[in-house]
């Protein structure tokens, strides 16, 4: 097995790229240089060049801490700093935002990565689904937990997307993102 060290420098080195040089950018030999491994070490630690993508979008998207809520914490508050940690991320690392998004046009015109990035989509889903289920499992039925995990997703991908184009506006995009938790946990709101 590779060593892990070596593979999470490959990823780093990539969402580097990606975040630079944007989705064409990112070659082989690019990533290699970036990198500082050859193009067959690269190649060691991942079958394909969009195994690397995957694996960097991977990190973004299913590392976040709030991704998984620990048991106690109520909704509002899971939501709210769901919404925060994604700001943060953008807000701190600007490059791993165009990285994000770099990867999300690679994948528009590729059909084998949207489709493996579909299942990663499906993965960050279940992980909603499960907080839903541990934070409020009385509240919604499991077709209710489904369609709002999607929902908390798209509403994210759209809060991570106004993060990056208008940086200028992070108050207004945090007032959205709390009428968005309040029409989720609408009893759990504060009262002025």
């Amino acid at each position: 097995m590779p060593k892990a060290g070596k593979r999470e420098e490959i990823i780093t080195a990539a969402m580097r790229l990606l975040a630079r040089e944007g989705a064409a950018g990112l070659t082989a030999a690019s990533l290699a240089r970036e990198a500082g491994v050859s193009k067959a070490n690269v190649f060691h630690h991942f079958e394909t060049l969009n195994a690397v993508v995957l694996a960097a979008f991977e990190v973004f998207l299913l590392g976040m801490d709030n991704m998984r809520p620990q048991p106690g914490t109520r909704l509002r508050d899971w939501l709210l700093a769901l919404g925060a940690e994604t700001v943060a991320q953008m807000d701190d690392d600007p490059a791993l935002a165009g990285a994000y998004f770099a990867f999300a046009a690679r994948a528009q015109s590729d059909p084998d990565l949207r489709q493996r990035l579909a299942g990663m989509v499906g993965a960050a889903e279940a992980l909603f689904v499960e907080a839903l289920e541990l934070l409020a499992p009385e509240r919604f039925t499991p077709h209710e937990r489904s369609r709002l995990a999607a929902l908390i997703l798209i509403t994210g991908d759209g809060l991570a997307l106004h993060r990056q184009l208008f940086p200028k506006r992070r108050d207004s995009q945090l007032a959205a993102w709390t009428a968005f938790v309040d029409s989720i946990a609408p009893e759990e709101s504060e009262t002025s």
